[in-house]
């Protein structure tokens, strides 16, 4: 799995991966998995949130902990290179108390044993050697801790939205390469007249069989294509962009308008890649119980009691 479009990502302050709230924090059904998880732990305990991203997790603990007046030190931990209290809005007050360990791979955790009340993750375990982590998670859970997962089902909605973009992304990279259309005419620079209105005939082409594509994608589900959407407004702008700068910079403006949408499609491709069927989430309790966590629960978690967002799992060390 690759960092780099993570850490772009995150970089853009983004807190939720998934359906989220006004406040850009996990609503409904998957928020009160989480207020009901927090809700068990004592008035003064540690927490342990790995794979965190811009901390949504910790920021749902930490409203948990203020409803009751308790008293939560927490931990969270990353293998990218996240900076949440800067790269999140207000982060500095909304993260008071976080103790944020970017670079941090879960099967390494640098804790001693037995230090946390709890351990979490969010759309998280899936991503690591799932055996190594969870023999991690157990060292450093203190004897009667619990821990919770929300993990990435592989028939859950955002798959299929995952998928059907990845689908999308192919189609305006790879397919139609329509970057690479825009990028050829709005790079040309005193070249004669019949090859300048060549690419213009060919950009006019690819732009027409994005947008084709698109209006299928409304036609079958209102509200998608998104992908092909946002490609024909870059392409527009780009267009616009060539009239008032020299080409070379324009170009330069397409090549990162096109390195995007492949980190989205890296991006949504490690999210495919790492949900979870019925089988490989039965072989993660295997490895649990293997460990001697016991108490071992998971069932598909429903957003608003009928959307498939993900496996709940939670566990207990003995």
């Amino acid at each position: 799995m690759s960092l780099e479009q993570w850490e772009t990502y995150y970089r853009g302050g983004a807190i939720a991966t998934g359906p989220a709230g006004p406040d850009g924090l996990y609503d409904q059904d998957v928020r009160r998995a989480w207020v009901g998880f927090f809700s068990t732990l004592p008035t003064e305990a540690r927490l342990l949130d790995i794979a965190t991203g811009n901390g949504v997790v910790p920021l749902i603990a930490l409203d948990v902990a203020h409803s009751r007046g308790a008293q939560w030190a927490i931990d969270a931990t990353d293998l990218a290179r996240i900076d949440p209290v800067q790269q999140v809005a207000n982060g500095a007050e909304r993260f008071a108390g976080v103790r944020f360990h970017p670079g941090v791979a879960t099967e390494k955790l640098p804790f001693e044993d037995g230090r946390f009340d709890a351990v979490t993750g969010h759309y998280a375990l899936e991503y690591s050697d799932t055996a190594a982590a969870l023999a991690q998670i157990h060292r450093v859970l203190k004897p009667g801790g619990d821990a919770q997962f929300i993990l990435h089902h592989a028939s859950s909605e955002l798959l299929l939205t995952a998928r059907r973009s990845l689908a999308d992304c192919d189609l305006v990279l790879k397919q139609v390469r329509l970057y690479r259309r825009v990028h050829r005419l709005v790079t040309m620079d005193n070249v004669p007249e019949a090859q300048l209105k060549a690419a213009s005939d060919d950009l006019v082409a690819g732009i027409r069989t994005v947008r084709e594509a698109h209006a299928a994608a409304e036609s079958r589900q209102p509200g998608s294509g998104r992908v092909f959407a946002v490609a024909i407004d870059a392409a527009q702008k780009l267009l616009a962009s060539r009239r008032v700068q020299k080409p070379a910079l324009v170009g330069l403006e397409v090549d990162r308008a096109e390195e995007e949408l492949r980190a989205s499609w890296r991006r949504l491709n490690d999210l495919v890649e790492h949900a979870l069927d019925e089988a490989a989430i039965a072989r993660v309790e295997q490895q649990a119980a293997a460990l001697g966590f016991t108490l071992i629960e998971r069932h598909p978690l429903l957003q608003a009691g009928q959307f498939l967002v993900g496996w709940q799992l939670t566990m207990h060390r003995p």
